[in-house]
C-alpha cells in the first residue's frame, strides 16, 4: 500500500516546476532581447564602416577618379 500524498509537497513540487518553466521562458526572452540590441548595434556598425569607404573613396584621387569613372559609364543615357 503507498503511503498519501503529504498535498504540501505536491504544492510545492507543482511550484518548482512552474518555476522552472518560468526560469525558461524568461532566458528566452532575455536572448531575443540581447538579439536585438545585438542587431541595432551590428546596423550602427554597417553604417560607419560605409560611411569611412565613402570617406576614403573621396579622399583618395585615384579612388574619387575612379569613382566619377564608373559613375558615368553607369549613368542613365537619358539624363
Amino acid at each position: 500500500m503507498s503511503e498519501p500524498v503529504d498535498p504540501y509537497e505536491l504544492r510545492a513540487r507543482q511550484l518548482r516546476i512552474l518555476a522552472g518553466l518560468h526560469r525558461k521562458r524568461a532566458d528566452e526572452l532575455e536572448m531575443t532581447a540581447q538579439a536585438g540590441l545585438a542587431a541595432r548595434s551590428m546596423r550602427k556598425l554597417t553604417e560607419v564602416l560605409t560611411e569611412a569607404e565613402v570617406r576614403e573613396i573621396a579622399e583618395h584621387p585615384d579612388l574619387a577618379e575612379l569613382n566619377v569613372q564608373l559613375d558615368g559609364y553607369y549613368e542613365d543615357p537619358e539624363h
